[in-house]
This record gives structure tokens, sequence and C-alpha cells, in this order.
């Protein structure tokens, strides 16, 4: 995750309190635990639980405060720690507290005076839960905490190179881009007349948005086999597809939708089409010449 999508994050859940951290918390640990792992509070009739992880035998407590204060924050913890003893502790011998904010010394204090090994989820915790998420499940946090899509441009991106390097195998055989040629002479020679004009406004976008410049600049930071493994995966993909180049390109774009986002996702689509493009623009796919 890069700096400002995860200062993104950060501001927007230091600024929930109350209900609406918890309903946040909710969201998270289900992406985080699964659906069928954890409980959220409305299915369990609360009693002092904000939610149990069902695996871990953990009930946990949330506590999102307007400001910080001392004594009230020493209050929280106890009486969500007695609603525990008393309805939970029996059945679930762990607690969580969970918190959106630097934990502060005199409540570490406090809660492990009232039970040892205690998990204590602070606001660089949650940070960390969000960046282990798969890449589609960030995007969803993303989403429900209304973050401008802006900062996960590159995020998107990083993801859908991560996820093609990930299922692809390595080959000892060196992929080499062909000579670069002008790239209207190369949209000319895969596309047929009636869809030039829109490849090429497509391509503007691209450029416009700086988009191509984010891909090169994300590319140059792999290894060299990391990079193998996603051109020799883009290119067995399209060599398995039949048709003309925009059927074969329409059909890539649409297995990489469906595998690792979902068909509604207009942004990833936006996205996925800019790699293959970016290599379709590097002579990787499509035809090199009229032969």
């Amino acid at each position: 995750m890069d700096l400002p999508l995860y200062n993104s994050f950060k501001i927007q859940i230091e600024s929930l309190s109350l209900f609406d951290f918890q309903n946040f918390i909710i969201k998270l640990f289900i992406l985080r635990y699964g659906a069928e792992n954890f409980i959220p509070p409305r299915d369990i009739k609360d009693k002092g639980a904000d939610g149990i992880i069902v695996d871990q035998n953990t009930v946990i407590a949330c506590y999102g405060p307007k400001k910080i204060d001392k004594n009230r924050y020493l209050t929280k913890i106890v009486e969500d720690f007695n609603s525990y003893e008393e309805n939970w502790a029996a059945n679930y011998p762990n607690w969580m507290f969970v918190t959106n904010n630097e934990i502060p010394e005199y409540a570490i204090s406090k809660i492990n005076s009232l039970k040892r090994n205690v998990k204590q989820i602070g606001i660089k915790n949650l940070l960390q839960f969000i960046e282990d998420l798969p890449h589609h499940s960030k995007r969803q946090l993303a989403e429900y905490l209304s973050i401008d899509k802006t900062f996960l441009s590159q995020d998107y991106l990083k993801g859908i190179i991560e996820d093609l390097i990930k299922d692809a195998s390595f080959t000892p055989d060196n992929i080499h881009y062909q000579q670069r040629i002008d790239f209207l002479k190369k949209i000319q020679l895969n596309y047929e007349q009636e869809d030039i004009d829109g490849a090429l406004d497509e391509y503007d976008s691209f450029i416009e948005n700086g988009v191509f410049n984010v891909i090169g600049s994300l590319l140059s930071a792999y290894e060299d086999e990391d990079f193998e493994k996603l051109k020799h995966r883009i290119l067995y993909d399209y060599m398995n597809k039949s048709g003309v180049f925009k059927i074969r390109l329409k059909e890539l774009t649409e297995q990489y939708l469906a595998k690792y986002s979902s068909n509604d996702d207009d942004v990833y689509l936006y996205y996925v089409r800019a790699v293959l493009m970016y290599l379709f623009e590097q002579c990787l796919i499509g035809k090199k010449n009229k032969d």
C-alpha cells in the first residue's frame, strides 16, 4: 500500500467513532476472517460482545472514542471486560480489545491487569490488517470509507500485476519485446477500420491519465524473473484465445476480471485494459508486421 493510500485509510479510520467504528470493524473482520468465521454483534445479541472470531474462540470489544479521555478510556475497558467475563468467558476464553487510536500506556497496563494475553489492536494493527487483504477486498474497504479512487490507482495496478505474477509459472525462455513500431501503424495492423478511432481514444486516455507511466514504474521495480513470469503468463493466455485481436483482448480482459475481481468492477476493468494495452504497445501481444 503506497503512502497516500495508507494515509487516507488512517485518516478515515481515526475519524470514526461509536457505532460507525464498530460497523467498520465488522466489515474489516468479515473480510479478514471470513463470513462463516466471524459472528457480528447483531447475531449474538451483543451482551458486551462486538463480534466473535469463531476459530480463535475470541470475543472482541470495539472502542472508537470521539476524543481520548483517560478516565473514560479506562472505564470503557473495565465495563467491556466485565460484560465479557459475565456473558462470554466460559465459552470463549480469549478477549480482544480493538480501537482506532494508538493505545495509550495506561490502557495497556489496565488491560494486562485484567487478563493476560489479551490481543490489543490499535490503528497500526488495523492498517496492517488492510495491507494483508487481497487487493479486491482492500478496494471494498476503500469504497466503504469513501476514499477517493485516485488514491487506489497505483494499488489497483500493483494488485493486477501481482495477481498475474502469482499465478504464472517461470520459464527459462526469455520473451523479448520486438522492435517498437509506430503505435498508429500497430493499431492499423490489429484493428478493423471501424475500431481504430475507439482504440486510439482508449490509448490516449491511458497516456493522458499517466497510467502508462505508473505501469512502467511498477514493472521496473520487479525482479527479472517476476517480469518474465508476467510476460509469459499474458502471452500464454493470449495465444490460447482465438479470433482477431479485438476479440482476443476482450476475452483476455474478461478472464482476468472474472478471476481477480468482479464483472461489475469498472475501475479494475479499466486498469486491466491499461496493463494489456501497455504490453500491446511494447509489442508483446498482437501483430508486429503485416505477416
